[in-house]
């Protein structure tokens, strides 16, 4: 049609695509006609680097999307059949997904884009052969060193064996294409948690190897690394060059590093929920803070933002290299998406007109609320998404950001990155 539909004229067009609450419908409204598109190509610039849309999962209609301003969730995305009830526990740029088919079990790296599919494990290799809970793992959070298609891509998650009572949440690597994961040995990967290996040490066969690791809160692939961070908000790093494969063809993983962070940080009765994210060259630690002790039903209300930065031996007075959380004061003019293994952030100077400021936008992922109650229930809360922005009086706050809804029998909400 090359007749500008109802007669509107430019300018009445103009201020119809501005007043759209949703990024998809005014991209949509540029489609329509020849003319439509006319009218609005000022303001259809496209970013370099498109925003992150919320996959919403429903259990009536199947997973639906809505963009990050409108929150509006009305918008039909097409699974395959096999994975229309699958949980999501991360994304990778370039619109993939990892999935868990069968909730603990049937690990996917999947692109909805292009429809290119990726084994993940679902178990841990071991050498000697193990009679207490088996090598079966549950995923938690994955990312990867490099597009999945790269030969020489490694994967890292935070993974959680099937004992629901006694497992931390620890590390796992993989090279793409095997079926198994790796983890470190008993020597590395412990870290002294006395109360449990009490229970361990009850237990009539050794399975300290693969229970007493930390408790891992995020993972992040940076400058060549992973970065693990833990709930004392130290860091584990592996450096993504030492991996190698021995003539076994099993993955050798690279030492860990381990950053311990100088000082200790007060959130007061707050429950805290942490993630990394990349920024501008560097790390950073997001603290979501949840009033505690825990309401009914519990809700974000504040954010504190913290740059990892290196301590000059002088201060320390130590021989080792010291590390620190230095809170910043604004997010100066940065746009941050949290989610476990996939935490990004933008520039609001990217998207003129587009209504963003500086904020933190975040989703219910289940933590405050305990990973293994949901996995064993199937019900994941759908009640703690939002966006933290500065309020007019200059005092940030969280506002709502999609419409509650019952709890989802299948995933929580996700991040897709174009």
């Amino acid at each position: 049609m090359d007749t500008t539909r109802h007669n509107l004229n430019a300018d009445v067009l103009l201020r119809i695509h501005r007043i759209l609450s949703c990024l998809v419908d005014r991209r949509r409204m540029g489609q329509v006609c020849r003319s439509w598109r006319a009218a609005v190509a000022p303001q259809q610039h496209p970013p370099q680097r498109p925003l992150p849309w919320i996959l919403v999962p429903s259990a009536a209609e199947g997973p639906s999307f809505s963009c990050a301003l409108g929150g509006c969730a009305t918008h039909d995305f097409r699974v395959p059949d096999d994975a229309f009830t699958a949980r999501y526990f991360g994304s990778y740029d370039g619109g993939w997904l990892f999935l868990a088919y069968r909730q603990t079990n049937g690990h996917r790296l999947v692109n909805f884009r292009t429809n290119q599919l990726f084994n993940l494990p679902d178990g841990i290799a071991r050498r000697e052969p193990v009679r207490f809970g088996g090598t079966r793992i549950v995923m938690l959070a994955a990312t990867l060193s490099s597009p999945p298609e790269h030969g020489d891509c490694v994967g890292a998650a935070i993974i959680s064996f099937w004992l629901p009572m006694l497992d931390p949440h620890v590390h796992a690597f993989w090279r793409m294409g095997q079926h198994v994961a790796v983890m470190l040995n008993a020597t590395d990967q412990r870290i002294a948690r006395p109360a449990l290996e009490h229970v361990i040490n009850q237990l009539p066969i050794a399975t300290d190897r693969m229970i007493g690791g930390p408790d891992l809160e995020d993972v992040i692939h940076h400058n060549g690394a992973f970065y693990f961070l833990t709930r004392q908000e130290n860091l584990h790093v592996f450096a993504v060059s030492k991996f190698h494969q021995d003539d076994d063809g099993e993955l050798k993983i690279a030492p860990m590093e381990i950053r311990r962070v100088h000082g200790e940080l007060d959130y007061g009765r707050n429950v805290v929920v942490r993630y990394l994210v990349e920024s501008r060259g560097h790390l950073l630690m997001v603290a979501r803070l949840v009033r505690g002790p825990l309401p009914v039903p519990p809700k974000t209300w504040a954010f504190r933002v913290f740059e990892m930065m290196e301590l000059p031996q002088d201060i320390t007075g130590s021989e080792e290299t010291q590390y620190a959380w230095n809170e910043l004061v604004s997010l100066d003019g940065r746009i941050l998406f949290l989610a476990r293994g996939c935490s990004r952030s933008y520039e609001v100077a990217d998207y003129p007109g587009q209504e963003f400021s500086d904020g933190v936008y975040f989703l219910d992922d289940g933590r405050i609320h305990d990973d293994r109650t949901m996995l064993m229930a199937i019900a994941y809360p759908f009640i703690d998404s939002g966006k933290w922005l500065t309020a007019a009086d200059g005092v940030p706050r969280v506002e709502n950001f999609l419409p509650e809804q019952p709890p989802s029998d299948y995933s929580p909400p996700a991040w897709l990155l174009p």
